[in-house]
């Protein structure tokens, strides 16, 4: 599918504050983690959130990609929060970078993982950075499948997690809801989109876990192998709801969704039915978004990004159905 709009530059996407902008006690802290002050900044470029990140590097040698944020973004302080708790209860072997320190500084939350020195991916993205990354999915979600440590973090299902969210479609049928980035052709199916929407809950039950939040811009691409990251809102769930997110972004890039889908691992024993009802709720929730108001201090290419990945959803549920 080819993007209506000029497509998202993922690795440029962030609007993020100089390291020399955080407080004197934050940066103190981090150079007590580093082994020194450090010499090199390379503040990242993706993400769609505002908190401060980027790869420190000391004198000594020794980077960090590093995430800091403080009380005026709440959401990004609460997401930091939550991955400080959920990365290392990954289990052994899921390629996702490792926590190497979290810490309360006043009222800033601050983290440490290990440097990954990859790439960004950008679209479109290679034939061979989208296999790297469903590779390292593949390898993660049977990780997830047997992660005990999670357990004990009661991670909520899908269906509470992200209840609102999935049921736009619903919320349209029902009068309750505008769709005014929903193309046309599409604003007669509003009642089949509902009704294919409805199913989600039994098409993505499982005793499985998911990232809950799985795209190109949260993943890394060395040259043999893609890293996982930003584990902050995990649940449990039906590990190919996560594929089923990324290969929509894929698709921008004209990959074909619809056949590396089926053969990936996470694809295993699903049936039609339920790619289409996870297909109808996902391309809801980015279509809904995407008709929201700008958020203050967050990325200016957020709502374009949802309104692409939603198109791009739409346009792969319609293929499938003959629309």
């Amino acid at each position: 599918m080819k993007p209506p709009f000029p497509p998202v530059p993922y690795d440029k996407t962030a609007v993020r504050p100089p390291y020399e902008d955080l407080p004197v006690e934050v940066r103190d802290d981090i150079a007590a983690h580093l082994g020194g002050a450090p010499i090199r900044v390379e503040v990242a470029g993706g993400g769609f959130t505002s908190g401060f990140a980027g790869t420190l590097t000391a004198a000594n040698g020794r980077s960090l990609f590093v995430k800091a944020a403080g009380p005026q973004l709440p959401f990004v302080s609460n997401a930091y929060t939550q991955e400080a708790h959920i990365n290392p209860a990954l289990p052994e072997g899921t390629p996702a970078p490792r926590l190497r320190f979290a810490s309360q500084v006043h009222d800033w939350v601050v983290l440490g993982f290990e440097a990954v020195h990859g790439t960004a991916p950008r679209l479109p993205m290679t034939a061979h950075q989208v296999d790297l990354m469903l590779d390292a999915w593949a390898r993660a979600a049977e990780f997830l499948r047997h992660a005990p440590k999670l357990n004990d973090f009661q991670l909520p299902p899908m269906s509470v997690g992200v209840a609102e969210k999935l049921q736009q479609f619903n919320e349209a049928a029902a009068g309750r809801l505008p769709l005014t980035m929903l193309p046309e052709p599409h604003q007669e199916r509003i009642e089949t989109l509902a009704r294919l929407e409805r199913y989600v809950w039994d098409a993505t039950e499982s005793g499985g876990i998911t990232h809950g939040d799985l795209r190109p811009d949260n993943m890394i691409v060395t040259d043999g192998q893609a890293w996982i990251c930003d584990w902050s809102w995990p649940m449990h769930g039906a590990a190919f709801f996560d594929t089923a997110c990324f290969l929509a972004v894929a698709r921008l890039g004209g990959h074909d969704s619809e056949r590396l889908f089926w053969r990936h691992p996470t694809a295993h024993n699903v049936e039609g039915w339920q790619l289409d009802a996870t297909l109808a709720a996902i391309a809801g929730y980015y279509l809904s978004s995407a008709q929201e108001p700008p958020i203050p201090d967050a990325s200016p290419y957020m709502r374009r990004h949802q309104r692409q990945c939603g198109l791009a959803t739409l346009d792969w549920l319609a293929a499938r159905r003959g629309w």
